[in-house]
């Protein structure tokens, strides 16, 4: 069972966290290339390009021209993204046990880095995959990531049972391609609803949140079978088998 999820726009390098070894990125190359086409964009460029503010584009401008100095920041990729679903994760409270299982089991999509293990070893950086921000040969981050991404993927699920349990966003999650994987993989999109008024709603902020706490209950839990995973229950959620179908399942509070 392999976990996909999103990373985090929010980022946090200065507060504590736990000793944990680190292990380097993937793919250092691709991401270098990044960073050298981002390193070119003026401030101005950004703000065009990433849609945001000045203040926001120029420390986006900071983090690419300080990319490789030595005295840049770096932390594991679990521990540095501070979103709201990595505070549902809440990786800083890992055991040993924890660490171990969640290095061959869960996986964060990045448009910079391709794909991280939770513990590689990351730097500040803005990078969204929809943008066009796209090496010279490449109609999108999708396309430059497209192959390596699900080939790393694929060798990882053919030593595993061949289940994706996708708690990205649909701005990542697109890029994982069942053609690139190993044949009858599955991928298992996960839903979080809330029961108000009479109705049941997606709430963003909440979808975020739990996509972190499933994250962490498989982790905290060692689930290995996929019909375990219907035991998730965290802050009131449960497995709702009347909207879920075989790949795509909901969990209701």
């Amino acid at each position: 069972m392999q976990i996909v999820i999103s990373p985090a726009k929010l980022m946090d390098f200065e507060g504590s966290i736990p000793a944990v070894k680190t292990t380097a990125p993937l793919f250092p190359e691709k991401t270098a290339t990044l960073v050298e086409i981002c390193r070119q964009l003026s401030e101005r460029e950004i703000v065009a390009k990433m849609k945001v503010n000045a203040t926001i584009a120029h420390h986006v401008y900071e983090y690419f021209q300080t990319f490789d100095f030595e005295n840049t920041p770096r932390r594991a990729a679990a521990l540095a993204y501070n979103g709201i679903a990595y505070k549902g994760l809440n990786a800083a409270d890992f055991s040993q046990e924890d660490y171990d299982f969640a290095r061959q089991h869960f996986n964060i999509l990045s448009a910079l880095y391709g794909i991280l293990r939770p513990f590689d070893e990351i730097k500040p950086y803005r990078l969204e995959m929809h943008r066009k921000i796209v090496p010279a040969g490449f109609k999108s981050l999708y396309d430059y990531w497209e192959d390596s991404l699900n080939e790393y993927l694929g060798r990882k699920l053919k030593k595993d049972d061949k289940i994706v349990i996708d708690v990205s966003s649909s701005e990542y999650g697109r890029i994982l391609n069942p053609t690139k994987l190993p044949k009858e993989t599955r991928i298992i999109s996960m839903n979080f609803l809330q029961h108000q008024a009479n109705d049941l709603k997606q709430i963003v902020v909440h979808t975020k949140k739990a996509r972190g706490m499933l994250s962490r209950f498989i982790i905290k839990n060692k689930i290995y079978r996929l019909e375990d995973v219907k035991a998730f229950d965290s802050e009131g959620y449960f497995f709702y088998p009347k909207l879920s179908s075989s790949n795509e399942w909901f969990f209701v509070r």
